[in-house]
């Protein structure tokens, strides 16, 4: 069940960043609705013995040992480095299955499905799954331009679908990645893996700007959602038969597994997902205070506006409190600037339009750049946007349409500046947050 926490003024607000928790002295004639945060989580997870748990009752299919034979060829899609899922214990559990059912090193491989993110070194691959395990299996970054891609289907317009070799190749083919709260999937993993993970960037790029920001295309929800329901529809057409995800929780760490077929075990997946990761609010705000915890890649610190303007009154401010350890390309806040500069008040307008006659905001910038630009340009069109941070100039911020503020403190002190005693809501780790206004408090709309 979703569990509702309604704070009183009394609460003393917080958030979390890389380095910790940091406070957030609220003005005495500040209102503060709700402080979303979570319980401390104490015990000790078990992550060998979920993923066993999870292999031995998979979601609507048979266990994986049985699904396969000696001589099978398996190819395993496992998520990159921009989730922090315990992706070398789940691989080990799953490569230890498949070496007792029989099946030899020189049958497996596995690709890591970059979608369009950058490749990952040997470095990076030997310190994410071991040494001995890079050493004795095929290890691929999945190229979504390389020639020799396989066709499996189309999109929806009739453009069509590739995806890696080596998967079409294959006699089966497991999924590893993470579940989650996501703005456009409605939530992370189970088909994702294998489209976009490992199709080809033509496909990848028309998906994105097709789906994005529009109909049902949203955190939280699968029903009716093009983008996910697409998705769905080309990992079937690429056979993809099994996955294995983690269900992460608000600080991006593992929850629970779950395993089997790709659509039912995702479908129980979100669904332990909503329920830990959902938070009442006792209404929109005028101002929202909300951190991209556990996010700190640069085009993810846009993410958590997604929450945030779902609980902040249309015209009202969303101080965004960000870590932002991989800086943005120059390239980004140029386009930002040029794209507002050119499509004046209803920006909203321009980017859906652009989106939907396949026009990027960027052009040559991959789909997670031009989706993380949406977002920031989409939210500014109905708030003000107050970022902190101390890793992107005030120039900079200036240029994507924000304010800036040096720390906490000081976006609370401009917040002030545009309203007389507001109301507030706080979220102290914006990256894995369901909201869910209350309808039955007196405050909401």
């Amino acid at each position: 069940m979703v569990q509702e926490k309604m704070q009183s003024t009394t609460s003393r607000p917080f958030i979390r960043s890389l380095a910790g928790i940091l406070p957030v002295v609220l003005p005495a004639d500040w209102q503060l609705l709700t402080l979303a945060d979570f319980p401390e989580i104490t015990s000790p997870i078990d992550a060998p013995a979920l993923t066993l748990e999870a292999l031995q009752s998979p979601h609507g299919t048979a266990t994986l040992d049985s699904l396969l034979a000696p001589h099978n060829t398996v190819c395993i899609l496992i998520e990159d480095l921009t989730r922090t899922s315990p992706k070398k214990i789940i691989l080990g559990v799953v490569l230890n299955l498949l070496r007792k059912r029989g099946i030899p090193a020189a049958n497996i491989s596995i690709v890591i499905a970059l979608g369009t993110h950058r490749p990952l070194s040997r470095l990076e691959l030997v310190e994410t799954f071991g040494e001995e395990t890079v050493a004795k299996y095929t290890f691929v970054n999945h190229d979504c331009y390389a020639p020799d891609l396989k066709p499996i289907g189309r999109l929806a317009s009739g453009t069509e679908v590739k995806i890696n070799k080596l998967a079409t190749e294959a006699d089966f083919r497991i999924g590893i990645g993470s579940i989650f709260p996501h703005p456009l999937n409605g939530f992370g993993g189970g088909g994702k893996i294998l489209f976009p993970g490992i199709a080809d960037f033509d496909s990848i790029f028309e998906h994105h700007l097709r789906h994005s920001f529009r109909g049902h295309s949203a955190l939280g929800h699968l029903a009716g959602n093009e983008f996910h329901e697409e998705v769905t529809a080309l990992a079937l057409a690429g056979k993809l038969n099994f996955i294995v995800n983690s269900v992460l929780n608000h600080n991006d760490q593992l929850h629970q597994v779950v395993a089997g077929d790709p659509i039912l075990a995702h479908l129980a997946g979100a669904a332990i997902c909503r329920d830990i990761t959902s938070r009442y609010f006792q209404a929109q705000a005028d101002i929202t205070i909300i951190s991209a915890f556990p996010y700190s890649e640069g085009p993810q610190i846009m993410k958590p506006l997604a929450p945030a303007g779902m609980i902040t009154r249309v015209g009202g401010t969303i101080v965004l409190y960000a870590d932002c350890r991989t800086p943005l390309p120059e390239s980004y806040f140029a386009a930002c600037q040029s794209f507002r500069s050119h499509h004046g008040a209803d920006l909203r307008r321009a980017v859906l339009d652009h989106f939907a006659n396949n026009k990027p905001i960027m052009e040559g910038a991959p789909p997670e750049l031009n989706m993380s630009m949406a977002q920031a340009i989409l939210a500014q069109n109905d708030f003000d946007i107050i970022l902190v941070t101390g890793d992107i100039p005030p120039g900079q911020a200036a240029r994507l349409g924000f304010h800036h503020a040096a720390n906490l403190q000081d976006g609370v002190q401009l917040a002030t500046e545009h309203h007389a005693k507001p109301t507030v809501n706080v979220i102290p780790a914006g990256g894995v947050i369901l909201p869910v206004i209350n309808k039955n408090s007196p405050l909401s709309c």
